[in-house]
């Protein structure tokens, strides 16, 4: 290929010179611009497709009817008439209802029929059953009583038990004495020491007024023996400083956890 035909050949003339340009790959390379105009051209063409059809179906789509208001009929009320002055106003519905009609019960007293007075007689059963019996007392003024044989009992309220107070109860010299005094007396169980049971114990006890404790329960036991022996121990524990509320010991509640652990003795 000479200089001329250089100049004038293109791209593909220049890869494809001297190779056999029948096996496809050449016609391919030459038609690549003419291809790629035609995709984009068929893209550009379905999505405008797209974003026409549904203003298309919306115009043909028939117009929706309008539907006919309701006409309102307002109806024209006619004036109150005249209010009369010299017509008494209603009585007000509110009134409390008249007092039901009562018959006095007096205690009564035999006498001779010829002393026997109408008002002593009483009225007849018609009028009774529909008669309310009065229960208002009579007390004379001028009578004296004695209240000294009469006597008042007054229940005794329990005193309530605190799950928390403002201070609540202490062992003896606080919590470092209260660890010394369980690894001093607590004896680990022969069970729970041949099934290498390892674990937390944990006690709820009632400290009262005076310090005592009483109430022990087991909130949660290990097995082999340890929440018995730890029950032990704590009965066995001297008066605690007792929990006070608004500066007044009370009865309040505690939570003691009692660990055992194999190796530690």
């Amino acid at each position: 290929m000479d200089a001329q035909e250089i100049l004038k050949a293109d791209l593909d003339d220049l890869v494809f010179e001297g190779k056999n340009k029948s096996y496809g790959a050449y016609e391919l390379r030459k038609k690549y611009g003419k291809h790629i105009m035609l995709a984009l051209l068929i893209s550009v063409g379905f999505y405008i497709v797209a974003f026409v059809t549904p203003y298309v179906f919306a115009l043909m789509k028939p117009a929706p009817k309008e539907i006919a208001k309701k006409e309102i009929k307002y109806t024209e009320l006619s004036e109150p008439p005249p209010i009369d002055k010299n017509t008494p106003p209603p009585p007000p519905p509110d009134l409390p209802p008249p007092p039901p009609k009562t018959i006095k019960f007096t205690p009564p007293v035999i006498k001779p029929d010829e002393l026997v007075k109408e008002e002593d007689v009483p009225p007849p059963i018609e009028e009774m059953q529909e008669a309310e019996i009065s229960t208002t007392v009579e007390v004379d003024p001028n009578a004296s009583y004695d209240f000294s044989a009469e006597t008042q009992v007054v229940e005794e309220k329990a005193p309530e038990i605190f799950m928390y107070v403002e201070q609540m109860p202490e062992f003896p010299g606080g919590q470092v004495e209260l660890l010394k005094y369980l690894q001093k007396n607590l004896r680990y169980p022969a069970a729970a020491r041949e099934n290498g049971i390892e674990g937390k114990v944990v006690l709820q006890f009632v400290v009262d007024e005076s310090g005592k404790i009483s109430e022990i329960q087991t909130v949660r036991d290990i097995g082999g023996g340890c929440a018995e022996e730890s029950i032990r121990v704590v009965r066995s524990m001297p008066p605690w400083k007792p929990g006070k509320q608004n500066g007044n010991a009370v009865k309040v509640y505690f939570k003691l956890p009692v660990t055992f652990k194999l190796g530690t003795e």
